[in-house]
């Protein structure tokens, strides 16, 4: 459908702003006596014909003509040369016409507002999803860390154990020594000159247990480390937790956020 609009005032700009963005309907000409009208300009940036006289309108051959000017005599004019060549909207009917385009156009501002609320809060949720998402990461290696520093605490503890089990073989040892030279003892009487050699073969175990002793506390002391390591990285566990919890929530003020705007 072809329209001619008179009329380029501020009504007249809206009419032919929603006009343009109907597919089957073409503003074909815009008629105003002043050149410097808002609907004037508004037809040179969407490459519009416009024209100051009335007669103008028969070369376009529009289906409709919209009297947006609210003038009688321009209304009379319009009637009295086109109504037998297309329908006639006069300004009561054009008024009519732009207080449902005011309307729709506050609907469209609303809805485009809504819009923006929407990609606002979507594109938040989506950051502190990220969030999230990189803080779960981050658990699964610190669990994975704490798996392998277990490991190596179970290693120590089993190297703790074959220790302790040759500490106690030697302890055995000293046992049975102490009860023959006890023996010897009682046999010799004065005489015992062996039991040098067996109070140096009981010096030699003492030293033998006093350096595993000494790698006992060694590897004791590495386990302490470990179970500090293991400290560490569960408070970074708990931290990590304490991140997803945080961004939950904002997650959560956003879409509350959305709903809020949606019902403006």
């Amino acid at each position: 459908m072809n329209i001619a609009v008179v009329g380029a005032g501020t009504g007249g700009s809206k009419i032919i702003k929603t006009l343009s963005s109907i597919s089957d309907v073409k503003v074909t000409i815009i008629i105003d006596k002043n050149m410097d009208a808002p609907g004037i300009a508004l037809a040179k940036e969407m490459g519009i014909k416009y024209s100051d006289s009335l007669d103008d309108i028969e070369k376009e051959a529009p289906d409709l003509i919209i009297e947006a000017t609210g003038i009688p005599a321009v209304s009379d004019e319009l009637t009295k040369s086109y109504k037998n060549i297309c329908e006639i909207i006069n300004y009561k009917g054009a008024k009519l016409f732009m207080s449902l385009v005011e309307k729709n156009n506050h609907t469209l501002s609303r809805l485009n507002y809504q819009i923006a609320a929407v990609k606002e809060a979507s594109s938040i949720v989506q950051t502190y999803l990220n969030q999230i998402n990189n803080s779960i990461d981050n658990v699964h290696e610190v669990s994975n860390r704490l798996l392998e520093i277990a490991n190596n605490s179970n290693n120590h503890i089993i190297e703790s154990d074959k220790i302790l089990q040759y500490v106690n073989k030697i302890a055995k040892q000293i046992k049975i020594l102490g009860i023959n030279a006890n023996i010897e003892s009682a046999r010799a009487g004065e005489q015992g000159k062996g039991f040098s050699i067996v109070a140096k073969e009981v010096q030699n175990l003492a030293d033998n247990s006093e350096i595993s002793a000494k790698e006992i506390n060694k590897i004791l002391f590495m386990l302490s480390e470990e179970i500090s390591k293991i400290t560490d990285q569960l408070d970074s566990l708990k931290n990590y937790s304490m991140i997803q919890v945080e961004a939950s929530k904002k997650a959560t003020k956003a879409v509350e956020d959305l709903l809020e705007k949606a019902q403006v």
